[in-house]
């Protein structure tokens, strides 16, 4: 590489799964934490460095700006969403048993990764994070789980499109990331009913 040259950034999961996680995805995670804590409006990137365990030029080097960052940001999530539900498919080759743990992966999925008070704490940002994220998110849960869809009773019947049930299974989740019911279970009893499957369906693990 040469001297001056910002490396681009790539992306991957930070998880016992992928322990040969790259600097970038470090400084990611580490920026992601930070912005639970403070919010975006307040994150600088000393907290961002001294967060990922790496120097300040290190940090520079792979994102030259805080736009640049943030920008990464929504990149990572999008396609820590999509490795996510790929690594469940491959688990479950059955539809049914692949659309049940979806249904609980998306209800798990936000809290896990933005966090319950990402709304207090800087709401404009985590609802437009919410907005930008979620046409990715409904493309990528269409094809992730492509005939598992047509367990869908309106999607089997031809009322709606696969895609179409994806973004309503999406839109389901947000609800419970922005106005919390009492229960998730009672959620994913709501969603499992929508998509048709059996309330006897052993769960499956996501």
């Amino acid at each position: 590489m040469a001297a001056g040259e910002v490396r681009p950034p790539t992306f991957g999961i930070v998880s016992p799964m992928n322990a040969a996680a790259t600097t970038s995805d470090v400084i990611l995670a580490a920026a992601r934490r930070t912005i639970r804590a403070r919010g975006a409006e307040k994150l600088s990137m000393s907290a961002v460095a001294a967060e990922a365990g790496v120097s300040r030029p290190t940090l520079y080097r792979w994102f030259p700006t805080k736009a640049l960052l943030l920008g990464a940001i929504t990149a990572y999530e999008v396609e820590q969403f999509d490795v996510g539900l790929q690594e469940l498919a491959d688990r479950h080759r059955d539809p049914g048993r692949r659309l049940d743990a979806a249904l609980r992966y998306l209800v798990t999925y936000l809290d896990e990764t933005l966090g319950a008070d990402s709304i207090r704490v800087d709401a404009d940002t985590a609802l437009q994070g919410l907005n930008d994220s979620l046409e990715s998110h409904v493309t990528s849960l269409a094809r992730v789980l492509g005939d598992a869809l047509d367990e869908v009773p309106a999607v089997r019947s031809r009322q709606v499109t696969r895609k179409q049930a994806a973004e309503v299974f999406l839109r389901l989740a947000y609800s419970q990331y922005l106005v919390p019911k009492a229960s998730a279970e009672e959620l994913l009893a709501t969603m499992r009913a929508f998509a048709g499957l059996s309330p006897r369906r052993r769960r499956a693990r996501a």
